[in-house]
């Protein structure tokens, strides 16, 4: 019981800061304004007759496609998109020696994973909706937008040169018992088609207008941001509820298992 009681316990901790990130993400998607692209010109034009230019900054959330005139190539798929992920995770079987209660020691063989590579890269676009066209930078950008492109695994061919797609490297031999039984390739990407959202800080600091981070979110999301509000609001509630339960469980049964 002490066992199960700490590990509550340790849940309950996980589930609490949960909680508290979503309840901040939804005091950021609260600040942040649904509005249009042709709205922010028009009030950063207003600023700008008023102050001059790089005087606008305002937190809003956009709907629209997006326009990328040089989109990346995702290494595995080779599809055009606006940010890929991928890695290669090499996957091995091995000898070890075990020893029993007895001290007799006989031979087993387990099986493991090792990343070989990983990657990830996202391009600046630009964002469109009826109104007009919105430059969106992807420094700091959350692309919570992916889509699972390749999952695959390759069995050993031989050799130390592997690849799949565009991609390509050299490995190294598995040393001692431990053998190459192949490789998983796996890649996400955000695709330069569909509907999105943008939620970051719109600003006119640098000559033009754009959104970038600077704010306290700055995202992507297939979601509306009334989506992604009650999204928020669900995840909050549960965690609330499960932190709660938890610690109530979990201090009892490491009370319980103290005293036994």
């Amino acid at each position: 019981m002490l066992v199960a009681g700490v590990i509550l316990l340790v849940l309950t901790v996980v589930f609490a800061i949960i909680h508290v990130v979503q309840r901040r993400k939804i005091g950021h998607l609260l600040t942040a304004k649904q509005s249009t692209i042709g709205e922010l010109t028009n009030t950063a034009r207003a600023v700008a007759g008023e102050l001059g230019g790089g005087g606008f900054e305002e937190m809003a959330a956009l709907t629209g496609t997006v326009r990328c005139d040089s989109p990346l190539v995702a290494p595995l798929s080779g599809r055009p998109c606006l940010y890929y992920s991928m890695s290669v995770k090499r996957r091995y079987e091995e000898d070890y020696e075990r020893e029993d209660s007895n001290g007799n020691r006989r031979l087993e063989t387990r099986r493991g994973t090792e990343t070989m590579s990983t990657q990830s890269e996202g391009t600046g676009f630009a964002l469109v909706d009826a109104s007009g066209t919105l430059p969106v930078q992807a420094d700091g950008l959350d692309w919570d937008a992916k889509i699972e492109t390749v999952d695959r695994f390759e069995p050993q061919q031989g050799g130390l040169n592997i690849g799949f797609g565009r991609f390509s490297m050299t490995v190294s031999a598995p040393g001692g018992r431990r053998r190459t039984l192949g490789y998983e390739y796996e890649e996400h990407i955000v695709p330069v088609d569909g509907q999105f959202t943008v939620v970051g800080k719109v600003s006119d600091k640098g000559g033009t207008l754009a959104m970038g981070r600077g704010g306290p979110i700055f995202a992507l999301s297939r979601q509306t941001r009334d989506e992604l509000i009650g999204s928020a609001k669900g995840t909050a509630q549960w965690t609330g509820i499960a932190s709660g339960i938890g610690l109530i469980a979990g201090a009892i049964l490491t009370i319980v298992g103290a005293l036994t």
